[in-house]
């Protein structure tokens, strides 16, 4: 009963999430998703920036609307300096073991005076506190060890062999990109961004376990430090 209450949760969260990211887009000309999969969302998100150039990069995306350069985003960009006006990473962060070369290569392809939309789960989040009091796997670091979330019994987690049915690709066992290898609290995304040269413009707490609708987005703008996701928005200078 429990995780089908949270499963309903979690999906009105994910309505305020890409209400989130899109208040927070402006128009650019050039366009970077970093983690872009299929590439639905960029679009979405395209439908706000007006971008005449979109790039994707991905490890195992793939789909003909949009260019997608397959690449590890723990490494060096494939682009030059100051390549894009926008680039957005939506749900990438937390997958990644090397944060701080992902934010140092942001701001090298981003244009001066061009912009960073980001999202992420956060570590600090009340339910990850919790959990971490109970003895717990954080909920948001549960997926990846094996097929199944482990860690943390209320963890609320795909079951990867059932993902496989569906054929959806799971080299993420050999490369670990699935897992969530690096969760950054608030505190620390924000500084995170501003070590790198940023200035932090914006951010959107999104959720607040339990509560789900207008009182959530309420609650989680009000204490964006223990929200369960965040929306980041900062610019290069």
């Amino acid at each position: 009963m429990l995780k089908r209450y949270a499963s309903k949760v979690f999906s009105s969260w994910m309505i305020q999430n890409q209400e989130a990211v899109l208040s927070l887009l402006e128009r650019g000309d050039s366009l970077l998703d970093l983690g872009c999969g299929d590439a639905k969302l960029t679009q979405v998100f395209n439908s706000k920036v007006k971008a005449k150039k979109v790039v994707g990069v991905d490890l195992f995306g793939k789909t003909k609307k949009i260019k997608i350069i397959k690449s590890d985003l723990n490494k060096e960009f494939p682009f030059k300096d100051e390549s894009f006006d926008v680039v957005i990473s939506h749900y990438s962060l937390e997958h990644l073991y090397n944060t701080g070369v992902f934010i140092s290569e942001t701001y090298r392809v981003l244009k001066r005076g061009g912009y960073t939309v980001v999202t992420t789960d956060n570590l600090s989040s009340w339910p990850n506190i919790i959990s971490l009091i109970l003895g717990f796997q954080p909920f948001t670091m549960t997926t990846g060890i094996r097929q199944r979330a482990i860690g943390n019994p209320l963890a609320l987690r795909a079951n990867f062999g059932e993902v496989q049915d569906k054929g959806i690709d799971l080299e993420w066992r050999k490369f670990g990109e699935y897992s969530h290898n690096k969760v950054l609290s608030y505190q620390a995304l924000t500084d995170s961004y501003k070590h790198f040269g940023f200035d932090v413009e914006n951010v959107i707490g999104i959720g607040y376990f339990p509560f789900g609708g207008k009182l959530s987005k309420l609650l989680a703008n009000l204490d964006k430090r223990h929200a369960h996701l965040l929306a980041l928005k900062a610019r290069k200078r």
